[in-house]
């Protein structure tokens, strides 16, 4: 008898993220945030962060699960230093209304987009301190963030010249 082979099935619990529903979408993401905010206050409980965030306990575990701990039964949870959930995230191109996906893979990409894009918002109100301490030729998701002043002045007008500048930042992974 001929054996057919075995497909891997990697977490095939999980659907991916584009094509979760934008309910699904919006709890995952409001699920990160909570995991950020836990992550920069360590007196926060989950049950405050998940009440500050509007999102319930069970979406919380439900997508972050793996990055909760608890030493004991009743004891504190708390979450892990970082964690290997992905996020497709955008950042502008020189182009108006363009933007390029980034897919972070961990939370240390996640930060890493998170202060370039801080470093742009100061750049545009003239502050280039913060973007030239930015390490230089930096890839996330094998997308280059720019640091250079030419560049970054070109992506701040391409944003002034679109229809809508900042919302477009904040496009969710499979939306529209």
């Amino acid at each position: 008898m001929a054996r057919f082979p075995r497909r891997k099935r990697r977490n095939a619990h999980l659907a991916p993220i584009a094509r979760l529903s934008n309910r699904s979408q919006s709890a995952r993401e409001k699920a990160l945030h909570v995991l950020s905010d836990l992550r920069r206050d360590p007196n926060l409980t989950l049950t405050q962060a998940a009440k500050n965030r509007e999102v319930s306990l069970r979406s919380i575990r439900k997508y972050i699960g793996a990055q909760l701990k608890q030493e004991r039964p009743g004891g504190k949870i708390r979450v892990t230093a970082s964690d290997r959930l992905r996020a497709t995230l955008y950042r502008p191109s020189t182009k108006p209304d363009v933007l390029i996906p980034i897919h972070a893979k961990s939370s240390k990409d996640r930060y890493l987009v998170g202060e370039w894009f801080a470093a742009i918002k100061e750049a545009g109100r003239g502050d280039f301190t913060r973007l030239d301490k930015f390490p230089k030729g930096t890839f996330v998701g094998g997308v280059r963030l720019p640091t250079g002043h030419y560049e970054v002045q070109r992506i701040l007008e391409a944003m002034e010249n679109s229809e809508s500048p900042f919302e477009q930042l904040y496009a969710m992974a499979g939306a529209a």
